[in-house]
C-alpha cells in the first residue's frame, strides 16, 4: 500500500465517485487490515462531508479536503468536539468500511449466484438479458449462473425495482416467498423482507402476472396498482397505489404517507444500520407522514419525528437509539 498521501487521495476520489476498479479493491483491502485504518476512513469521510457543497468539482473539493485535514492536524481537540457532534454521519457511512466496492457482495453456491446489499445502502445490478435491478438496504438477489435472455428466473429476498427489459417470447419472473410475478417488459417494485407481515409489488409501467404460492390464485395488475398480501392471515388487497412514495427509495429519497410508527422505525432501521428501541405501547397508534432526502443523518431525521411528534430520543450506543414516548400535556 501506498504512502499517507496517496492513500487520503484515494479515498477522496472514491467519495466524490472518481475510484477505478482496481482503486476500490485496493481501498477496500487496506480499510479491513486493521482497525485503525477503519477509523481512518470514519474520520476522513467526515472531513469529507464537511467540506463538501453541490456546486464544487473535484479538484476543488480535493482543495478544500485537504485544507481541512491541515486544520485537524493543527486543532485536533476542536476537531473531535465537531466529529462527535456530527457522529451522525459516520452512521451512514460505516457501512462502506467493510464494503467499499459498489455496496455489493457476490458469491457463486450451488450453481447460484448471490447479490446482497448490506444495511444502510442501496446498489444496483445489471442482469445479463438488460434488465437493470435496484436493490435496497438488507436486500439480496439470487439468480442461475445459467441467467441468460432465454432463462430469465430470478429470486429476491428484501426490496427490488426491477426494469425488465422486454422479451415477449421470454418472459421474467421473480420469485419470492410469498408469490411469483411473470413479466415481458416493465417496470416494477417487489417489496418481500423476511421480517416484514406482508409482500408486496406496485406496478410503475406495462402490466405484471401474479400468482400467490401453493395456491391457484392469479391477478393481472395493471399500472398504477399494488398488490399486498398478508403473511399471517392470507389475505390480500388490490388497489391504487402512492408510485412515488413506494419508489423514491431508488433514488435516495424516502416519503411516507400515513405509516404506522413501527413501520417508519424498522424502515429507518434498514436505511441507517441501527437500532431504534421503544417499550411504550403508546407510540404503536402514531401513524406519520413526511420527506428525507438520502443525505440527512439520523440525527436529523430524528430531531425532525421529535418536533413533528410526541417522542424524545437518547443515544444509548454507536448505532443504538432508545424512542422515548412524551405524551402531550393536557390542559
Amino acid at each position: 500500500m501506498k504512502d499517507r498521501e496517496y492513500i487520503e487521495n484515494m479515498i477522496a476520489r472514491f467519495l466524490n465517485g472518481n475510484c477505478n476498479e482496481v482503486e476500490l479493491q485496493e481501498l477496500k483491502t487496506w480499510t479491513e487490515t486493521s482497525p485503525e485504518n477503519k477509523k481512518e476512513y470514519i474520520s476522513i469521510k467526515d472531513i469529507w462531508d464537511a467540506s463538501k457543497t453541490p456546486k464544487e468539482n473535484t479538484e476543488e473539493q480535493l482543495s478544500i479536503f485537504y485544507r481541512n485535514l491541515y486544520e485537524k492536524a493543527r486543532k485536533s481537540r476542536m476537531l473531535w468536539i465537531r466529529y462527535s457532534s456530527a457522529v451522525a454521519a459516520i452512521l451512514l457511512i460505516a457501512l462502506a468500511i467493510s464494503v467499499l466496492l459498489p455496496q455489493k457482495s457476490t458469491n457463486q453456491t450451488e450453481n447460484f449466484q448471490v447479490f446482497s446489499v448490506p444495511l444502510g445502502s442501496r446498489s444496483k445490478v445489471l442482469l445479463a438479458d438488460g434488465t437493470s435491478v435496484s436493490l435496497n438496504s438488507g436486500s439480496e438477489l439470487k439468480y442461475s449462473s445459467n441467467f441468460s435472455a432465454d432463462n430469465r428466473l430470478v429470486e429476491l429476498s428484501g426490496e427490488g425495482f426491477f426494469e425488465v427489459k422486454s422479451d415477449k417470447a421470454h418472459p421474467f419472473l421473480v420469485k419470492t416467498k410469498d408469490f411469483n410475478v411473470k413479466v415481458t417488459g416493465t417496470q416494477f417494485n417487489v417489496c418481500a423482507y423476511d421480517e416484514n407481515n406482508f409482500t408486496s409489488t406496485t406496478l410503475a409501467e406495462g402490466k405484471i402476472e401474479l400468482q400467490i404460492d401453493g395456491s391457484n390464485q392469479n391477478f393481472e395488475i395493471v399500472p398504477g396498482e399494488k398488490f399486498e398480501l398478508d403473511r399471517k392471515t392470507r389475505k390480500y388487497t388490490l388497489g391504487n397505489a402512492d408510485i412515488e412514495s413506494e419508489i423514491a427509495w431508488k433514488d435516495g429519497e424516502f416519503i411516507f404517507r400515513n405509516i404506522p410508527f413501527p413501520d417508519l422505525l424498522q424502515r429507518l432501521e434498514r436505511w441507517y444500520d441501527v437500532k431504534l428501541n421503544y417499550s411504550d405501547a403508546g407510540l404503536q397508534k402514531f401513524n406519520f407522514t413526511g420527506r428525507f432526502k438520502n443525505q440527512e443523518t439520523i440525527w436529523q431525521v430524528l430531531d425532525a419525528l421529535k418536533l413533528t411528534s410526541p417522542i424524545d430520543y437518547r443515544k444509548t450506543t454507536f448505532r443504538e437509539f432508545t424512542i422515548i414516548y412524551k405524551p402531550l400535556k393536557q390542559n
